[in-house]
């Protein structure tokens, strides 16, 4: 089986690499990112050994060279996506660029499956958000997160381009491996954990590791009895937490705002360097926002190890200043 995968440099990526190439199933893994790949922890070069069937090539995800590198790929895992939401309209072109444009790309070259990593984040952060959301919930990005709308936009080029697709739609994630400004923004809630006020609050973390498991999960289910064929699956913990469990887990307290003082604020303090994340991410505790993950369990025999309470309470406990700095492109 060849397999091809994008992201392979940042967070998840690495882990559903290591995966693959530890996979005697897998004869060759094709690898496309912007930049040089560095080898899983536990690859170890030369001959007969697990990464002497990687192929990795650097290109933008928009470039023909991509196309090249999957033509006629078994399946493709397609994890790459700009997450980091660049200044003013620049910006937003970049992430529509990567996201959209750049999923367009790695379609024409007609992979024979392709498994896309998407998020909760395209069900928007509503205050009447049934708990938990299941994936006939309809998409409703909130207007201040373009990279919702383009995972979104995504899914849609999937279902119409692809034959044989399945969307995984991912909780947040965490873990040793999360970027550093992921887990320095968890930090932040050992000060306080920020609310909506009047709102209700449902948060899931994921582990990574549950999280490569998931997509990976998804993959086997398009090859081994094609039973995910244009399915949409939530992959995320079976427990969330309201605000008030995060706070006595972090030791601190609720601070409640209006929405629109969280959202202006958060994205001041995003262009003041005080935090990494801006109005978009601010919008994503609009509501509640947790999934249930019963199809996934029933169609692909997944489910999570750890509850997002035990995720959580790890991230607080480890030290983000010695975390990786991860680009998916």
């Amino acid at each position: 089986m060849v397999v091809g995968l994008t992201g392979a440099t940042g967070h998840i990526g690495g882990l559903v690499l290591q995966r693959l190439l530890d996979d005697p199933a897998v004869a060759e893994v094709r690898s496309v990112a912007r930049r040089p790949l560095v080898l899983p922890e536990r690859a170890s070069p030369g001959p007969g050994a697990p990464t002497a069937r990687l192929a990795h090539v650097s290109a933008d995800l928009c470039d023909a060279g991509t196309r090249r590198a999957f033509a006629g790929v078994d399946i493709l895992y397609h994890l790459a996506a700009q997450v980091w939401q660049g200044r003013g309209a620049a910006g937003r072109q970049a992430m529509y660029a990567v996201n959209v444009e750049g999923t367009r790309n790695v379609l024409l070259a007609r992979p024979r499956a392709v498994v896309l990593a998407s998020s909760a984040a395209v069900y928007g952060a509503w205050p009447d958000n049934p708990l938990p959301l299941e994936e006939a919930h309809r998409a409703s990005p909130n207007h201040e997160c373009p990279y919702a709308q383009t995972k979104l936009l995504a899914e849609v080029l999937c279902a119409e381009e692809g034959e044989c697709w399945a969307v995984v739609r991912l909780a947040a994630v965490l873990g040793p491996h999360a970027d550093a400004r992921v887990t320095r923004a968890v930090h932040g809630y050992r000060v306080a954990v920020p609310a909506v006020r009047g709102v209700p609050q449902a948060l899931q973390w994921l582990d990574e590791d549950d999280a490569a498991d998931g997509l990976l999960a998804a993959g086997r289910g398009l090859l081994d009895g094609r039973q995910a064929v244009g399915q949409v699956f939530n992959v995320a913990p079976v427990d969330w937490m309201g605000a008030g469990e995060a706070a006595r887990l972090a030791g601190s307290r609720v601070l409640e705002v209006p929405r629109r003082v969280l959202v202006a604020g958060s994205e001041l303090g995003r262009r003041l360097g005080l935090t990494p994340f801006g109005a978009d991410r601010a919008a994503l505790i609009g509501g509640p926002l947790a999934l249930s993950a019963a199809k996934a369990g029933r169609l692909l025999g997944w489910q999570s190890t750890r509850t997002s309470a035990e995720v959580f309470t790890a991230a607080l406990a480890r030290d983000w200043r010695r975390s990786p700095r991860n680009r998916a492109l």
